[in-house]
């Protein structure tokens, strides 16, 4: 009888198992969606700010190199202080990382940023050009 009992619990566990395997492997995606849909919003607001800050920096780096003034050097140092909102931005990027996003959700939730900001292609374009 004892055999009859261990193959019962086998069949229990496994089953159990099995069940838990298949409820976290369909449960993922949903997941998922719901942390995206929890995020979107302060993350979409780092999107922007961090985007900004790069375009200043970028812009005013390039201005101090054509004329490097005193004024020029100080708005660098300004612009460069600026990128701090990027630090913020790529440690929720890693908080949203270790809650299970994958690189493709954070990239469709960085998309629905600028989509959100942006009107109309010209805007969109707008945001990802960078001007010389």
């Amino acid at each position: 009888m004892p055999s009859r009992s261990l193959l019962s619990k086998f069949l229990t566990h496994g089953t159990a198992l099995a069940v838990g395997i298949a409820i976290g492997w369909l449960g993922l995606p949903l997941w998922r969606m719901a942390v995206m849909a929890r995020h979107q919003q302060p993350y979409g607001l780092l999107v922007e700010h961090c985007d900004d800050a790069m375009r200043t920096h970028y812009q005013t780096k390039q201005a101090a190199s054509i004329l490097p003034t005193e004024t020029q050097r100080h708005s660098l140092k300004e612009a460069e202080i600026g990128l701090v909102v990027c630090q913020d931005y790529d440690l929720y990027q890693k908080q949203l990382l270790q809650w299970g996003l994958r690189e493709e959700e954070l990239g469709q939730m960085r998309l629905r940023a600028i989509e959100a900001r942006a009107s109309d292609l010209e805007e969109v374009v707008a945001t990802h050009e960078i001007k010389f």
